[in-house]
């Protein structure tokens, strides 16, 4: 009994901390918000069906800064109105004939969904994917052409138009990405102040560490090609970028408690005045820094590596630039590996049972299992029974706040405000869920995505009970066909890509010492890159005990794995100081 009070309380206290306020999710959270609200008040203005739907699409799109968030919103904009001109003859073929319609949608929803496990299409693959299902599975009630090409327009309209907010908001209240570029750089700066002033914990240093710095980069290329700052300005912030994670990397290796107080005030001082440079934009002031000792003049010590990182980032010193990393639109194992394939037909498979399910059983009110299955599409079965945790728990959440909207608050609705407020709220929960930790991020858009399937039925607010019901029924059978379909056929055990993350991790880290002697950026950049694969692999540690014993490696050869990991992160922490 203590044992599973400790168990659960360690739980309560990791949810806790995947909670907490982080630099950013704020902002991105409460524009999620907003635009979802948006999309209600349009979707019941314009008569747009299944607006939890297109509510759903914007929490896949909106990323943090709003140049990545554009190009996302325009591409699907662009593939959703490729895939309407494809399936207008598709559905005057298949209309009358529903066996047809049943092979048009397993086709299509293989192709994009392998597309969306094997590229860079991603989540993307499976929301056209979902949209074309659906509108395929309505065709047979349809049983006049003309109605059933309105049907697809509508079905565009559900893609189409959370997108075009997307991008309206963005171009008036966007994040732009060299706004959000020096707000992560300059957070860095303040940790590594406060990690010097012995106000931060190890973890919080690792995990700022395990974001690697290819976000940052990703960032940098949205300015580069909008234009949004000079060449020379852009130049600056690619070295920001690169001497703020290695005065990252310096402090891993160091002990701060060991410096004099004066020389730990002086640096975390020198840190904070940077950050606030680098957020204003303004140019950095000179740096009062002590001399090193005699002793720490040469050699790569850690308090040489820091001072020197601040120093060219106050100057502006160009360390070099990081190699080209060559990205291909496909995985590199795409046509090689099955495992894409098993993928695309274990979630068809699940789908397409789903569907006939509710067709047999003429309930259409669980069509949601069959969009479930879209949604929920996972690849190792230890991702898909912590995401199923993760989504139950916010399934049931979700209907629970969906249903007591309808119970306190719709009979009180005198207006679409109204309305508006209470999926606002639930929105921004969501969302604040959403753009946490893996760990915790898949219940936040299932919050969101059960309370819109119950609350918002029709083009107004739902006042039916056994309708909200039938949804939330949906989904549940949704996610246990999935449970089943990922876990029975095809099993994928994690470990085959806890070893992939772990052969890059020390691939990478024998490469280091020549690096950080001879082209500083690049070691940088690869540091970075082995922090990244240690942070997945030690994600995949932990969901490997998730999995059934057929597939979960022997004790022994776990507790090897963790120690590898544990060796391969100090080893990170301390590469670069060697010569």
């Amino acid at each position: 009994m203590t044992t599973a009070r400790a168990s659960w309380a360690s739980v309560g206290r990791a949810v806790l901390q995947d909670l907490r306020p982080t630099p950013g999710r704020l902002a991105l959270s409460w524009r999620v918000a907003v635009i979802c609200t948006l999309m209600v008040i349009v979707a019941m203005t314009y008569g747009i069906p299944e607006s939890a739907v297109s509510c759903f699409v914007i929490f896949f799109v909106m990323k943090t800064d709003c140049g990545e968030s554009s190009v996302l919103a325009l591409a699907l904009i662009v593939l959703a109105s490729v895939v309407v001109m494809v399936l207008v003859p598709l559905v005057q073929y298949t209309i009358t004939y529903p066996v047809l319609q049943m092979l048009a949608i397993a086709v299509c929803s293989f192709v994009l969904l392998f597309l969306g496990a094997a590229s860079k299409l991603g989540p993307l693959g499976g929301i056209i994917a979902l949209v074309i299902a659906f509108v395929l599975s309505l065709v047979g009630q349809v049983p006049i052409g003309e109605i059933a090409t309105r049907a697809l327009l509508y079905a565009w309209l559900m893609a189409g138009a959370p997108m075009g907010l997307v991008l309206l908001f963005n171009l008036f209240f966007g994040l732009y990405p060299h706004k959000v570029l020096r707000r992560e750089l300059g957070a860095r700066l303040r940790l590594s102040a406060e990690v010097l002033n012995l106000n931060a914990s190890e973890q919080q240093l690792w995990e700022a560490l395990a974001q690697g710095i290819a976000p940052q980069q990703t960032r940098l290329a949205w300015i580069r090609l909008f234009h949004l700052l000079p060449g020379h300005e852009q130049k600056r912030l690619a070295q920001a970028n690169l001497n703020t994670y290695r005065a990252l990397l310096a402090l891993a290796a160091m002990q701060p408690e060991a410096l004099d107080t004066l020389q730990r005030q002086a640096l975390a001082q020198a840190c904070l005045q940077l950050a606030e440079d680098l957020e204003r934009g303004k140019a950095m002031r000179d740096l009062q820094l002590a001399p090193l000792p005699p002793a720490q003049e040469t050699g790569f010590q850690p308090l040489t590596e820091l001072q020197q990182a601040l120093t060219s980032l106050a100057q502006g010193s160009d360390i070099g630039q990081p190699g080209p990393v060559h990205d291909s639109f496909f995985v590199a194992d795409a046509w090689r590996n099955p495992i894409y394939q098993q993928h695309a037909l274990k979630s068809t498979a699940a789908a397409m049972i789903c569907y006939i399910l509710y067709s047999a059983m003429d309930w259409q009110g669980i069509h949601t299992a069959m969009i479930t299955c879209y949604v929920a599409a996972l690849g190792s079965t230890g991702e898909t029974v912590h995401k199923l945790a993760l989504r139950i728990a916010g399934c049931l959440l979700g209907a629970l706040l969906g249903f007591l909207t309808i119970i306190y608050a719709v009979p009180h609705m005198v207006s679409v405000g109204s309305l508006a407020i209470v999926v606002f709220l639930v929105s921004l929960l969501g969302s604040w869920v959403f753009s946490g930790p893996e760990r915790i991020s898949y219940a936040g858009i299932q919050i969101a995505f059960a309370f819109y399937l119950v609350a918002l039925q029709g083009f107004g607010p739902s006042i039916s009970l056994d309708a909200a019901w039938d949804r939330i029924v949906g989904v549940l059978l949704g996610n246990t066909v999935m449970y089943l379909t990922f876990t029975l056929i095809w099993p994928v055990s994690i470990t085959g890509s806890l070893r992939k993350h772990l052969d890059s991790a020390a691939q990478g880290l024998a490469q280091l010492p020549g690096l950080w002697n001879q082209r500083k950026a690049q070691a940088v950049q690869q540091s970075a890159s082995v922090a990244q694969n240690l942070a997945t692999a030690e994600y995949e540690l932990e969901l490997m005990l998730l999995e059934p014993d057929h597939l979960r490696p022997s004790s022994e050869q776990a507790l090897a794995w963790k120690q590898e990991w544990q060796d391969m992160r100090k080893k990170l922490e301390h590469r670069h100081t060697q010569a």
